[in-house]
């Protein structure tokens, strides 16, 4: 007896044959239509949030190269306009200003080490141990009697950098940088304030600035202030 034959689905077919077709079948058109509306959606999404990102990364390039001093927002770490209480009422103004005491006098330091240096009480005395200086002013008291003691006056740093950050004030003076380019008008503050960001940003610019248009008193000198990260980072 001839059996009749009949029809299977190829053993590596995807889709079984029968009802269980209509479970595997292509979506349809709207349903299509759909995730495409759905992707684009998300496409688009994705690229708002990119230029997004992009712009604040920009804006802060911006800050982080002009060293905050364009814009009101700085760092916290920067501390511009910082002007601590000191222990004793010491006028800038008067010494470097009024009676022109050289900066290097009593930041001796300056030319030959990385550090200036805050002044001893000692440097201090040169001038005032004789008492014939302001004798009867309160805060020249405070020197006589911390002299008198043996101790020292706990002068309150204003300028502060990084550990990460390598700067040289001996590389700078030597070379005939005048201590108002970082400092500010030194000479005419009553109670020193931090006048500059001292950002990495803000040193790049003032390096930059001086070799393309260096100052009076180094025009004639063979200076390339560097740029380079190792400059400062090392």
């Amino acid at each position: 007896m001839k059996l009749a034959s009949r029809r299977t689905a190829p053993c590596h077919s995807p889709v079984p044959p029968g009802p269980a077709r209509r479970a595997h079948a292509w979506p349809t058109a709207e349903v299509s239509a759909g995730a495409n509306v759905d992707a684009a959606a998300q496409r688009r999404g994705t690229a708002a949030a990119r230029l997004a990102l992009a712009c604040a990364c920009a804006s802060a390039l911006v800050a982080l190269a002009s060293g905050c001093d364009v814009i009101d927002y700085q760092l916290p770490s920067y501390h511009k306009g910082y002007s601590p209480k000191q222990p004793v009422a010491y006028s800038h103004k008067v010494h470097a200003g009024d009676l022109k005491i050289d900066c290097k006098y009593c930041h001796f330091g300056a030319e030959k080490s990385r550090h200036a240096g805050i002044p001893p009480l000692n440097v201090c005395m040169n001038c005032h141990k004789q008492k014939l200086i302001k004798p009867d002013s309160p805060e020249i008291k405070k020197l006589t009697d911390a002299w008198e003691r043996g101790e020292a006056i706990r002068w309150v740093k204003v300028h502060h950098l990084p550990d990460f950050v390598s700067f040289d004030h001996s590389r700078h003076v030597s070379r005939g940088v005048a201590c108002q380019t970082c400092h500010g008008t030194i000479e005419t503050m009553e109670v020193v304030a931090q006048a500059n960001t001292l950002a990495m940003g803000w040193c790049v610019n003032c390096h930059r600035e001086y070799n393309r248009n260096p100052p009076p008193q180094m025009a004639d000198k063979d200076i390339t202030a560097s740029t380079d990260c190792y400059a400062c980072h090392h």
